[in-house]
């Protein structure tokens, strides 16, 4: 049959019978615009004036965890953070060396060890939130007031999808 002739309808000759859908067309165009956002978003992080490069991405997730916790031991903040304990030891030990972070023997139990933000890993988290919330507002009213509850609804659809995947 020629090619011209084939239902439009019908997967491509070259398709698995095993995947679930059939190509998108706008599938390479995602994928750019993703990759695209993603490098945007890294090369963000690194301009100047932030005043928090003392941290990782992971490191300020572990300490925003360890905030959120109430005398967390290692392995619960490794778990929350999705990193090994070997690890969160790791980062916990680098940031108790900058004098944020800092381990104790847990009140409850002797054989514990619990881990706490000291008042320098408090301070710098609140900077470093404070510059996310000013460069949050800044890419808000970037975007075009009608389009912001399209925005949203991807967002939260990208959220949803990343979680599944």
């Amino acid at each position: 049959m020629p090619y011209d002739s084939v239902d439009p309808g019908a997967p491509p000759p070259d398709a698995d019978p095993r995947d679930p859908e059939p190509p998108d067309a706008g599938l390479a165009e995602f994928q750019r615009a993703w990759t695209a956002l993603i490098n945007a978003a890294i090369h963000a992080r690194f301009r100047g004036g932030h005043g928090h490069e003392e941290l990782t991405l992971t490191q300020a997730l572990l300490m925003e965890t360890v905030r959120g916790m109430r005398d967390p031991s290692v392995g619960a903040v490794a778990r929350v953070v999705g990193v090994s304990s070997p690890s969160a030891t790791r980062m916990i030990q680098q940031l108790e060396r900058k004098g944020m972070m800092a381990r104790r023997r847990s009140l409850r139990d002797e054989r514990s060890t619990v881990v706490g933000l000291t008042e320098e890993g408090e301070r710098v988290l609140a900077v470093r939130r404070s510059a996310m919330e000013r460069k949050q507002r800044q890419m808000y009213a970037a975007i075009r007031p009608s389009l912001r509850p399209q925005v949203l609804m991807v967002l939260r659809d990208l959220r949803e999808a990343i979680d599944d995947v």
